[in-house]
């Protein structure tokens, strides 16, 4: 197929020449009356938000320039087949797991999963069996997962019906895929990958490969997060096998909205076409720069940069990922994540206390890779050898008994208590730092001193920490009257 092609922008285009007077919806009838929004983004928007008129095509039943380009998309992901999603890759999460698990049936999942696994649990009633990821204590940071860790769950739990990976993590850490994969199959284990952070993968050289690439049975894939799309859109990658066309598309319409934007597919298409097309020389060059930026700011006094090959055994790193350790400037990663935003003009990816994320998609060039240089160099000028050197506590991911399943505990009776006296309670709500939406606690989950301490640390230092109570001092709890 011809990668260059894009059938939902050229329809748009020759829709756009028609003049069409709307009397369907949506209900600005192509931006008629000028508002506020339309003045920030133009009208040109307003004309090619539409609502499958005739011409176009319809997302539950393609047959024309919608087939068309998953088409593409599928060919350019090397995937038997792709879908659109408009509501992120969370809502891939969602249909991957809802497509395979049923309630009660088990699903081994790394314990640093985003938070739309726990959301899915919750939908389908499936068991977790949480597996505890490698750790890079240098950074304090959850790695991925090893093939023999992988091998340790499956034998202590030969009934599990799926295998959900992280690839690559917020860091960029990635498993050696193709053989958990391989492994996995040959246990006729359905094996799901949530690649929100690998949108790029497989469009370079210089990069790794994609899960989909591999075999993985189910990728989601968060387009716009490297990718060079609209926010919100993403794609659901499918292999034929041990789960079929059929079961998956009937999540896709179960979960998607019955009116998608035609801006992000629109927005989709054209990101495929530009990774497929020009991919290899984009990020040859960013890795390149990438590269380079590392060793530069690894020379600054006070700060430590994540090579690529330091992960352990097999695993490394996406080059793209621009991972710094700062706690020798005296500082923790939610300080210079505000300075870097309120001093240099700076937004980062996101915090640890160890740790600040950048990372570095297509839309990226020479000039705004190595602004960050300028940014650390001055930054470690004003506090290294000013401050002591933080005590950070030592990172670990640590999996607590899990009482119940996450959905019988968002369905029990619930009562809020003081974070102090929730140890030895079954949380009902999840916990955790956002941006990465990685839980600090599971609902059914037993709660420890350790999640307290963890809980009570992110929250005195940064503002990002999300739960369902609104009460900072409190924690749902299910009411032991339930238990």
């Amino acid at each position: 197929m011809d990668q260059n092609a894009t059938p939902i922008i050229d329809a748009l285009r020759e829709y756009d020449k028609k003049n069409i007077t709307s009397y369907d919806v949506p209900g600005h009838k192509r931006g008629i009356r000028e508002d506020d929004f339309q003045k920030l983004v133009g009208k040109e928007v307003y004309l090619m938000d539409v609502n499958s008129p005739v011409g176009l095509d319809k997302f539950a039943h393609p047959k024309g320039v919608i087939k068309e380009s998953l088409e593409l998309a599928a060919e350019a992901y090397k995937a038997d087949n792709a879908f659109y999603l408009v509501n992120g890759s969370s809502s891939g999460v969602q249909i991957m797991i809802m497509t395979v698990c049923y309630d009660g049936e088990k699903i081994l999942i790394p314990r640093n999963a985003h938070k739309s696994v726990t959301n899915s649990l919750i939908l389908s009633g499936a068991v977790p069996v949480f597996m505890e990821p490698e750790i890079n204590q240098n950074f304090g940071i959850a790695s991925g997962m090893t093939l023999k860790t992988v091998q340790k769950y499956v034998e202590e739990n030969p009934d599990a019906k799926a295998l959900f990976l992280v690839y690559p993590t917020y860091y960029g850490a990635c498993a050696d895929i193709e053989q958990i994969i391989e492994y996995a199959h040959s246990k006729d284990i359905v094996v799901m990958v949530d690649q929100a952070h690998g949108a790029h993968f497989s469009f370079s050289s210089s990069l790794p490969k994609s899960a989909a690439e591999f075999g993985a049975d189910l990728v989601v894939a968060s387009t716009h997060k490297t990718g060079g799309s609209l926010t919100q859109s993403a794609m659901l990658l499918h292999n034929e096998g041990l789960v079929k066309y059929h079961s998956v598309k009937k999540r896709v319409l179960m979960f998607h909205t019955t009116s998608p934007s035609y801006l992000l597919m629109a927005s989709l298409e054209s990101s495929r076409k530009m990774l497929a097309t020009q991919g290899e020389e984009i990020f040859s060059e960013l890795v390149h720069e990438c590269r380079k930026l590392k060793k530069e700011i690894s020379r600054i006094p006070g700060l430590s940069v994540l090579d690529e090959n330091e992960g352990v055994t097999t695993m490394t790193y996406d080059p793209t990922k621009i991972v710094i350790n700062v706690t020798k400037l005296g500082l923790d990663g939610f300080d210079v994540y505000d300075i870097m935003f309120e001093k240099y003009g700076i937004q980062l990816e996101l915090a640890e206390p160890t740790i600040v994320l950048a990372v570095i998609g297509i839309g990226d060039t020479k000039e705004t890779v190595w602004k960050l240089a300028d940014a650390f160099r001055d930054l470690a000028e004003t506090y290294y050898g000013k401050h002591e050197i933080l005590d950070i506590p030592e990172e670990i991911v640590y999996v607590p008994p899990q009482i119940m399943s996450p959905r019988q505990a968002f369905y029990a009776d619930k009562i809020s208590v003081d974070i102090g006296e929730a140890v030895g309670r079954v949380a009902a709500e999840a916990v955790m730092i956002y941006p990465p939406g990685i839980p600090i606690c599971i609902p059914g989950e037993l709660i420890t001193a350790e999640t307290i301490d963890e809980i009570l640390y992110c929250r005195e230092n940064s503002d990002c920490v999300q739960k369902d109570s609104k009460e900072p001092d409190k924690i749902l709890v299910v009411d032991e009257g339930d238990e």
